[in-house]
């Protein structure tokens, strides 16, 4: 396998701004925001595509997309809300790791618009941890 950086996060031997961490799944920040506030759900375990996991891992994953997604309307007050992902190359996977896009939309938002990881610029690192503190302090105990 290739170096999967977001395998590289969770062993951190590359910086992340983790918002959440279990045994089954983590949630950070997008390093690329298309809509402010953009964050990432993946599983602990590494499988490419939703083909290669098991499906409470899958389950998983999205009760903590719903989760964190609920905090980013009290975090960064969005008034709307996509929750996606993507299956291989050809389905616009840009990294080969199962991962849950979750993405706060406000008005003005084009809600058709999906991630073209190229057409983004990456964000600074103290901005990623901005964004994790605020989604932290905005998450139902």
């Amino acid at each position: 396998m290739e170096a999967c950086p977001f395998c590289a996060y969770l062993l951190g031997t590359a910086r992340c701004a983790f918002i959440t961490r279990t045994d089954r799944v983590a949630s950070f920040v997008n390093v690329r925001q298309y809509d402010r506030g953009a964050l990432l759900v993946i599983p602990i375990t590494h499988a490419a595509t939703v083909r290669d996991l098991e499906p409470e891992h899958v389950a998983a994953v999205h009760v903590e997309a719903a989760r964190v997604g609920r905090a980013l309307f009290r975090a960064c007050g969005c008034t709307g809300l996509n929750i996606f992902q993507n299956n291989g190359l050809d389905a616009g996977q840009h990294v080969p790791h199962f991962h849950v896009h979750v993405v706060p939309r406000y008005p003005g938002s084009d809600p058709r618009r999906i991630f073209q990881q190229a057409d983004f610029e990456a964000e600074s690192f103290e901005k990623q941890i901005e964004m994790a503190v605020a989604v932290q302090a905005a998450l139902e105990v």
